[in-house]
């Protein structure tokens, strides 16, 4: 970012002086003063997401004279926002979701980023940025399932989704809703897993029809307390939910099921860009500024634990397979990832498939 890098010891020396003065904390490429008198307003989710950014970049927000608010709900709500104040945004950055791409782009809602001004995008894959947005995480779709009973029902592993149309799991699967914020990109996988496609979503709904699902969760929460409670022997969601219950106690193990030749695991994305009405310059500034913190690799990597995601930070991405823990729910290798499913969301009409969805689904 332009600013001269510390060694370690330097670091170490002058963050000592500071702390025992008693003084402002100034962190490292950042300036005391470079963000005086800016409010940056941030658009995201609320709970630990926020306290994440809390815990981490607002401090080094303040350090530099500067201050951050947030403007918390799910990016629906937020686009939402955003129409109904007619691109007069009351934020000026805001996480989006993959399945929004195509009305953020019909909205005109979004500014060209300088990327000089994100060196961070250098640790990311050539389609996680573009000069209208950056990846800032992604979350890997999976099979979740209890060893414990799938062994004592000689139920075999899962590798695919069809694998769980088994007598032994009638009333034993949960998946997403269509309208939860993992439905889509999972509705998406079971299609193609079926032989559908964005275009042709039939064959998916068939599938879901087959496997007598127990529940449609709206939130990925719901699968932890179904684990927990011992009524459903497998789940689709991220695994990070299935992280969560495992942590919790619950015996579960992930699979990343196979698409077709082409695909093992599915991806979903969320987006940052900076909004075009906001035009001060000091807070496009410290728009691009934030985005930037938020791709560092030891953030990403701190966040994605936290939150359950996956860092796009290839960095951060390294720290994640050095975890124990996390290693065992989530696959970290570069090339393996490359091979997951994304969803083509210009070619998705989702209202159609929310249609379909209500007349086969949600009877």
């Amino acid at each position: 970012m332009g600013h001269e890098r510390f060694s370690s010891c330097t670091r170490r020396a002058v963050l000592g002086a500071v702390l025992g003065l008693g003084a402002t904390l100034v962190l490292p490429n950042a300036h005391a003063g470079d963000f005086d008198g800016v409010t940056l307003r941030v658009a995201t989710w609320g709970g630990s997401w926020k306290k994440n950014f809390e815990d981490k970049i607002v401090p080094k927000m303040e350090a530099m004279g500067g201050k951050i608010e947030f403007v918390t709900g799910s990016p629906q709500a937020n686009l939402a926002k955003l129409i109904a104040a007619r691109g007069r945004a009351p934020f000026d950055v805001m996480e989006i979701l993959d399945a929004q791409e195509d009305d953020f782009k019909e909205g005109e809602f979004l500014q060209t980023l300088d990327l000089s001004k994100i060196p961070n995008t250098a640790d990311l894959a050539d389609f996680q940025y573009n000069d209208q947005w950056v990846a800032t995480w992604t979350t890997q779709e999976v099979i979740c399932y209890n060893t414990e009973k799938f062994a004592e029902l000689g139920i075999p592993v899962p590798a695919t989704y069809s694998d769980l149309d088994h007598s032994a799991l009638e009333g034993r699967v949960m998946i997403p809703d269509i309208t939860s914020g993992g439905g889509l990109a999972n509705f998406g996988g079971l299609v193609h897993a079926a032989g559908g496609d964005e275009t042709n979503v039939q064959p998916g709904l068939d599938l879901i029809n087959q496997l007598k699902i127990r529940k449609f969760w709206s939130r990925g929460g719901q699968t932890v307390t179904e684990y927990q409670s011992g009524d459903i022997y497998a789940s689709i969601s991220h695994a990070g939910w299935c992280q969560r219950a495992a942590m919790a106690g619950a015996p579960v193990a992930t699979v990343h099921p196979r698409i077709n030749d082409a695909h093992t695991g599915v991806h979903k994305y969320g987006w940052m860009g900076i909004m075009k009405s906001t035009t001060d310059p000091k807070t496009i500034e410290a728009a691009h500024w934030f985005m930037n913190e938020y791709l560092d690799g030891d953030y990403q990597f701190y966040f994605a634990k936290q939150s359950g995601v996956a860092p796009v930070n290839r960095k951060g991405l390294a720290q994640m397979a050095e975890d124990p823990l996390v290693s065992q729910f989530m696959i970290t290798d570069l090339d393996t990832l490359g091979n997951f499913l994304r969803i083509d969301y210009g070619k998705v009409d989702i209202s159609q498939w929310m249609d379909q969805w209500n007349r086969s689904i949600a009877k």
